[in-house]
């Protein structure tokens, strides 16, 4: 693609609470969470997303051609008005209705511009939270409040984004609130779902699986990384989810979070390729390889 991150800013809640506190002392749920290795998970029922947004986006030190928010729940602005007026005057859009692989189909429209010349520096923003306890509490796992913003371009990028995509095979159309043979049905393909996303952005890239260094995993749920990593034929150990006991499932962006924070700690070194995953319940698979 000759497109890369140039700059990124993340922003999670202050507040760390504990897996106790937020399911209010739910033995069975706790035991579910603790089994898939929750522990403290930034939640913070009263800020409002959009300044967290505003936040992220003000930590870019250049001001984009346009900016894209993506977001897996409806809703995230209090007031519309407001925010767009703080943003003025960058044009900014939102975008929705891929679940969890939002913020992957926002990168690869933003890469798209890029190439095409519509745009120079495009900043994608991946932007998800809730605003109570029982809200944040689903499938087991626990959803953490953050915000990730990635400044793309052409020009003086750190890491090159090589290739991206977004399969969609809906089965499940009402995410968590769809019908239980739906769900049932959805979960039965899932892995192979993702499995055909991958292999696509391997091969987009002209790559093999063998030159993918690490896998960078969406949501918490351990379980379903092992199936994978058998479907796929790769090592367990390359799939890089220890810190998501820390996070619990951020929707749209925690794939993109634990990148940066697996590079900055020197897990991810120079010369890498990763290939960051979030399957968006219901039928939605999102992919980004980038090569550090």
């Amino acid at each position: 693609m000759h497109v890369g991150i140039i700059s990124h800013s993340v922003i999670l809640a202050e507040k760390k609470r504990t897996v106790e506190e937020i399911v209010n002392g739910d033995s069975e749920k706790v035991e579910n969470m603790r089994n898939i290795g929750l522990d403290k998970v930034p939640a913070d029922n009263e800020r409002l997303l959009e300044d967290m947004i505003l936040e992220a986006v003000r930590k870019i030190d250049k001001q984009p051609d346009l900016i894209i928010i993506a977001h897996s729940i409806p809703f995230i602005f209090s007031d519309w008005k407001r925010f767009m007026k703080e943003m003025n005057p960058v044009e900014t859009i939102s975008m929705g209705g891929m679940p969890c692989a939002a913020m992957h189909a926002a990168v690869n429209i933003a890469c798209k511009y890029i190439e095409n010349e519509i745009y120079n520096d495009i900043l994608v923003v991946g932007a998800d939270k809730a605003y109570s306890d029982k809200e944040r509490c689903f499938f087991h796992t626990i959803m953490g409040d953050g915000v990730v913003a990635l400044l793309i371009g052409k020009k003086g990028f750190q890491s090159e984004v090589v290739s991206s995509n977004v399969q969609t095979c809906v089965i499940a159309a009402n995410g968590e609130n769809s019908d239980e043979k739906d769900i049932a049905e959805f979960r039965a393909v899932n892995a192979m779902l993702v499995r055909a996303a991958i292999e696509k952005t391997v091969k987009d890239a002209n790559l093999s699986m063998d030159d993918i260094d690490y896998y960078i995993p969406h949501t918490s749920n351990k379980t379903f990384w092992n199936v994978l990593s058998k479907l796929i034929h790769v090592d367990r150990s390359r799939f890089l989810d220890s810190n998501m006991c820390n996070t619990g499932h951020m929707n749209s962006h925690d794939s993109f979070y634990h990148f940066i924070k697996l590079k900055e700690e020197g897990v991810i070194k120079d010369g890498n390729k990763v290939l960051l995953v979030n399957p968006g319940f219901g039928g939605t698979q999102g992919c980004t390889l980038i090569a550090v």
